[in-house]
C-alpha cells in the first residue's frame, strides 16, 4: 500500500491524517476542496441554495466509493458515509477482507 484516501467533513481532521500518512512514507490522497469543516456543513443547510448541491452529492458518492474500494478500511461508524461504505466493501468482497479499523473509541471518549 502507499496511497491512502482520506476523506472527511473536518478539515483539521484531514490535516492532521495528512501528516500522520506522510511521516509512515505514504501518499495521502485527498481533494482539498472536499474537505469540509463543520461550521461549513451548517452554514451549507443553512444556506444551501448559495452551493452547488450536485457538487456536494457527487463528492459523497466519489468518498464512498474510493472508501469501499480500498484494501483497509478505517474510519468511523457513527458516520453514514463510512457505514455505507463499509458495506459495500463487504457485499463486493471476493477475497478476504483486513478487519476494519475504527476510530469511534477515540472520537467518542474525547468530545
Amino acid at each position: 500500500v502507499t496511497d491512502v484516501f482520506i476523506g472527511g467533513d473536518d478539515a483539521e481532521t484531514v490535516d492532521l491524517f495528512k501528516g500522520a500518512v506522510v511521516a509512515f512514507g505514504l501518499r495521502p490522497m485527498v481533494d482539498e476542496e472536499e474537505a469540509r469543516t463543520c461550521v461549513d456543513n451548517s452554514a451549507m443547510m443553512l444556506l444551501s441554495h448559495h452551493h452547488n448541491i450536485t457538487r456536494y452529492a457527487l463528492d459523497a458518492i466519489c468518498n464512498v466509493e474510493l472508501l469501499s474500494s480500498a484494501d483497509y478500511f478505517m474510519g468511523t461508524f457513527g458516520s453514514h458515509l463510512s457505514r455505507l461504505a463499509y458495506e459495500l466493501r463487504i457485499g463486493r468482497a471476493d477475497r478476504f477482507l483486513a478487519p476494519p479499523l475504527t476510530l469511534d473509541v477515540l472520537w467518542f471518549v474525547n468530545p
